[in-house]
Formats: C-alpha cells, sequence, structure tokens
C-alpha cells in the first residue's frame, strides 16, 4: 500500500510538492491498513508516532474504572495521537477502527528528519496540527456549552 501523495497534498499539506518532496515524505510516512475492530492505538502506552487517517473511521475512547467512554469519532484527514507525538507522555486515549481504515503514520524520528530536510513541509504539517486541535477544541467548548444549558434548563 501506498501513500497517496496527492490527497495528502490537497488535505493536509494545502500545497503541491516537488517530485523531489514526493520521494522525501513517500520515505517517511508509514501506510498502515486496519479492519474494523483492530484497535490502533492503547491508552497508557508510549506515544511517539503521529496517525492521520486517509480513510475510515475511529473511536476514540478513555478508560473511566471498568469503562470504555468513547469520547470522539475520527474521520477522514484528522489525526490522532499528537499529544504523546509532540510530548513523548503515554497514549491518553484509545483508537478503535469503526470501519476499515487506512492510517498514514510519522514517528517522531521522521520528522526531526522531515526538519532538516524541508522545513516547509513541517510548517505545513504543524499548522494542519494546530488546525486540527483548534476544531477539537471549538468540539469540546460546544459540548460543554450544551451541557451546561442543559443543566441550567433542567433546573428550572
Amino acid at each position: 500500500m501506498d501513500i497517496d501523495i496527492e490527497w495528502l497534498e490537497e488535505h493536509v499539506l494545502l500545497c503541491k510538492l516537488s517530485g523531489e518532496d514526493k520521494v522525501l515524505v513517500a520515505g517517511l510516512f508509514e501506510v498502515a491498513g486496519y479492519s474494523k475492530g483492530d484497535v490502533i492505538v492503547t491508552q497508557g502506552t508510549p506515544g511517539g508516532e503521529l496517525y492521520l487517517l486517509r480513510s475510515g473511521r475511529a473511536d476514540i475512547s478513555c478508560r473511566s474504572g471498568d469503562q470504555d467512554i468513547r469520547v470522539a469519532v475520527v474521520r477522514e484527514a484528522s489525526l490522532f495521537g499528537e499529544m504523546s507525538f509532540l510530548t513523548g507522555n503515554v497514549a491518553s486515549a484509545t483508537v478503535t477502527a469503526k470501519e476499515d481504515s487506512v492510517i498514514y503514520k510519522l514517528s517522531r524520528s521522521a520528522y526531526s528528519e522531515l526538519m532538516i530536510k524541508n522545513q516547509d513541509l513541517v510548517y505545513a504539517l504543524f499548522a494542519h496540527m494546530l488546525v486540527h486541535a483548534g476544531s477539537v477544541i471549538r468540539h469540546m467548548n460546544e459540548e460543554q456549552l450544551a451541557l451546561q444549558n442543559y443543566i441550567a434548563g433542567s433546573r428550572t
């Protein structure tokens, strides 16, 4: 399975790559397929990889006591694992394929290599991480507000 460079250019990097950059990117990303129900990341395990969902969907869940609680659904072009990728901490959640999925993985060492070889691509990937993080925070704020409104409304 090969990385779809054109898709990556259009949905993540938001720029066209030179032939040399295409070869560089193809050599740094790992492509992996997961079947429905496969665990992609397990909460509490060492991190260090950035995951980009090329196709499919996945559930993100956190363990609370003796149960797993789904906290998000990951869709095409979404990132996950960015917190442990950036900090080196263990994974804060479990990610399970909700349907057959293709994942592009970038290790911290590959990202470091990219920093040396092409800062513009590093910037594009980091910008995608920030945009994604912003949308996650906005979504969490909306959910918090809805919960607060529900609680306030149920008291009257």
